[in-house]
């Protein structure tokens, strides 16, 4: 039984915020180690420029170079040696490496570069179930059950599926928060893709009941000036560009209500983040939305009028590069009806006072008691990461 080791946390790009949190709630005898770009050195530079040049090359070659291991059935595998650490734990990457690894994956499309084409590969699948199979690999931690089932729709493997344990990823909740004055119902939105996030309607939302209620809306996205022109009228909406994290976190504490109708993520970080402050999430119902806002008891659900995903949560394009230029399209005009349900959904909470604290409490709770908790992600782990530890040489 190993006491005290170290894991190196894995990272082929910059840290999430997913595993900032991560590293910031190590389990019990556990030591985090971690470096950004761990995979290209050169891509470590503190200069600005120099990572805002190497970020825009990377954006755009990615794609094409992911469709191109997709043909040839090759998905990507990135080296990792060191006698260092007991284990690693890779951020959504596979690797090839001499110590146990652990990796988490949001959706059975990162092992392919968000190629869904490539799980119509039988070459490429093949390859897939062997890596998957490799002994230094102890356990698959998908974020949710969505991303669970978005593996196994594919691959069917008795040794792989003993590998897969979901794992919610960690929020760490601020310690106390601020009584809010009810006078007025703050909503707020952060999502950076605006119309693919669901921005278009919930300013559209927000407008029309804006005049009936004393409401504010406060939007951080990218937010097209056309767009904010359309709006500039309503006093009541405050947009906002990019912020500083410590900036958020004053929305946060500022807001009760926390809406994001996105079509595209498999996740949503801010989702966890805005619980832990105790806002009620409106969300729509795609992907692992239902695991992250239990209706009615931690916000509102709405029926989507379109997702990236089909019924099995598999991505309705096969590429990348196609996904991006359709789903634009698809969000820029939701239809009357869809609009219509996220005003009512605002309405309740703003009409509801008993609702909205209930679902309040309730989302405070999953981050400081449920799945989102410190306390249940340091317990499970620990655990994941003593077992492949001491299983290292089977």
């Amino acid at each position: 039984m190993w006491q005290n080791y170290k894991v190196f946390l894995y990272s082929s790009t910059n840290l999430h915020n997913t595993h900032k949190h991560m590293l910031t709630n190590p389990p019990k005898g556990c030591e985090y180690k971690t470096k950004e770009y761990a995979a290209i050195p050169m891509a470590q530079a503190k200069n600005s420029r120099v990572m805002e040049l190497f970020e825009r090359i990377r954006w755009s070659v990615s794609p094409h170079y992911n469709d191109l291991l997709v043909k040839i059935g090759r998905p990507k595998i990135r080296k990792f040696s060191s006698n260092d650490y007991e284990a690693v734990h890779s951020a959504q990457s596979l690797l090839k490496t001499n110590i146990p690894y652990v990796m988490d994956f949001e959706h059975a499309a990162v092992f392919s570069g968000y190629n869904q084409a490539a799980f119509n590969n039988p070459a490429f699948l093949k390859n897939l179930k062997k890596i998957l199979e490799n002994r230094r690999l102890k356990k698959l931690l998908p974020w949710t059950n969505a991303a669970k089932a978005s593996l196994l729709n594919f691959l069917k493997s008795e040794e792989i599926g003993k590998k897969i344990e979901v794992v919610y990823p960690v929020i760490t909740p601020p310690e106390k928060i601020k009584k809010k004055n009810d006078n007025v119902i703050k909503f707020l939105f952060i999502g950076g893709n605006f119309y693919e996030k669901g921005g278009i309607e919930t300013l559209m939302a927000f407008d029309k009941i804006g005049r009936k209620y004393d409401i504010e809306l406060t939007m951080v996205s990218s937010v097209p000036e056309r767009i904010k022109n359309l709006f500039e009228k309503n006093k009541k909406i405050k947009i906002k560009d990019r912020i500083p994290y410590e900036e958020a976190k004053k929305l946060y504490e500022q807001s009760h209500i926390f809406v994001l109708p996105t079509h595209m993520d498999t996740f949503g970080f801010v989702i966890p983040e805005a619980l832990s402050y105790g806002l009620p999430v409106i969300a729509e119902d795609s992907f692992s939305r239902p695991e992250l806002v239990a209706h009615e008891k931690s916000g509102l659900l709405i029926k989507s009028y379109y997702s990236c995903f089909d019924v099995k949560g598999n991505y309705i394009y096969p590429t990348n590069i196609e996904l991006h230029r359709n789903r634009l399209m698809a969000c820029m005009n939701p239809p009357k009806k869809y609009v219509a349900q996220l005003v009512k959904s605002m309405e309740r909470f703003i009409l509801d006072s008993r609702l909205r604290n209930k679902c309040s409490e309730n989302a405070r709770k999953e981050t400081t008691e449920g799945k989102f908790s410190p306390r249940v992600w340091k317990e499970k782990i620990g655990r994941i990461y003593r077992e492949a530890i001491n299983n290292r040489e089977l």
